[in-house]
């Protein structure tokens, strides 16, 4: 699996100036990849939910929920390529269960929430044409079709991977343009303290891996 990266590296070992035969090793290694895709969320890759009062909120067994936002997706290839998607917490430190999704930052060393990243296959789009999710449980040896994807946070599952087909084999297609619309949606804990100013501070990295 090659990352959307292109690496080189130059390493050179010299022998004793004073050795009878002086000799030089030059090696040369890199990788170059078969396309360059670009991955970019809409509105620069922010949710701002803005300034919300707890009353405004659905409250739930173990918090509030926050609205539900949209954030459009997209990806572009400069030739046609097959790729993957991983996602990563940056806010890992939030101290989520596995499984809770990606953490929303700590206010007071208290955990704020979490929230979720998915989206409907109805909502992808593959050079223009209707697509579907894949997923891989197994670093991308075997996928399976999916009626909803999401991301799932890397440090919790490694191996997981997601994709978009525009047929009905369950692999992710080679494609120059990818579009899903991402629904976000989060909650923040009950027992943070509320007559306090407490600001979200969720950030996720996605990365594209070249299959």
């Amino acid at each position: 699996m090659k990352k959307s990266v292109l690496s080189l590296a130059v390493l050179m070992s010299l022998a004793s100036a004073n050795a009878m035969a002086a000799t030089t090793d030059l090696t040369v290694t890199g990788n170059i990849t078969p396309a360059a895709c670009t991955p970019t969320f809409a509105n620069a890759g922010v949710v701002d939910y803005g300034s919300l009062a707890v009353t405004e909120l659905e409250e739930i067994s173990y918090g509030y929920l926050l609205p539900k936002k949209s954030l459009n997706l997209s990806i572009e290839c400069n030739t046609p390529a097959a790729f993957a998607l991983i996602a990563s917490d940056n806010r890992r430190d939030s101290g989520q269960a596995a499984g809770a999704g990606f953490g929303l930052g700590k206010h007071q060393d208290q955990d704020i929430g979490a929230y979720r990243i998915s989206w409907s296959s109805e909502n992808v789009l593959i050079d223009g044409v209707q697509g579907t999710t894949v997923e891989s449980m197994d670093a991308g040896n075997s996928w399976q079709i999916v009626a909803k994807g999401m991301f799932e946070e890397s440090g919790y599952w490694p191996s997981f991977r997601v994709g978009f087909s525009s047929g009905v084999e369950p692999r992710p297609t080679a494609a120059s343009s990818v579009n899903v619309i991402m629904d976000i949606l989060g909650h923040v804990k009950k027992d943070l303290p509320f007559s306090d100013r407490v600001e979200l501070d969720g950030s996720t990295t996605v990365e594209l891996l070249y299959l």
